[in-house]
């Protein structure tokens, strides 16, 4: 499978009333930038997304992802996300944010089946 890109994935996971994001480097992805269009009644919106592919192989072992609270961060960066508390929590996605202009997991497809080589997941992010 064709990879141009590293990228930093925080994963959402919710245990009772606790949040947090665990923090999962992934090297060799696809990561296309993709610009889309919509014609409203009041014109045109245009909105910019990117089309994410993960191999299967890139992973140590398969991702459970949470659609629309995931985030995904083209390149390999250190930053946590300080999940103490709900402020602290806020504070952290505001700093990452402004330094990497994160992105939100819309949608996941898995696409696990055929040969090793080609099972992938492909994660559409806003």
């Amino acid at each position: 499978m064709y990879t141009n890109a590293d990228c930093t994935l925080y994963l959402y996971r919710k245990e009772g009333r606790t949040e947090s994001y665990t923090r999962l480097p992934i090297e060799d992805v696809y990561w296309e930038d993709v610009r889309q269009s919509s014609f409203l009644k009041t014109g045109q919106r245009d909105a910019a997304a990117v089309l994410l592919v993960i191999p299967l192989e890139s992973l140590e072992a398969p991702v459970s992802f949470t659609q629309g609270k995931d985030l995904a961060v083209k390149g390999i960066i250190e930053d946590e996300i300080d999940c103490t508390s709900q402020e602290a929590m806020s504070k952290s996605l505001a700093a990452l944010k402004a330094s990497h202009k994160y992105l939100t997991v819309a949608t996941v497809d898995e696409r696990l089946y055929g040969s090793e080589s080609s099972q992938h997941y492909e994660l559409s992010c806003k």
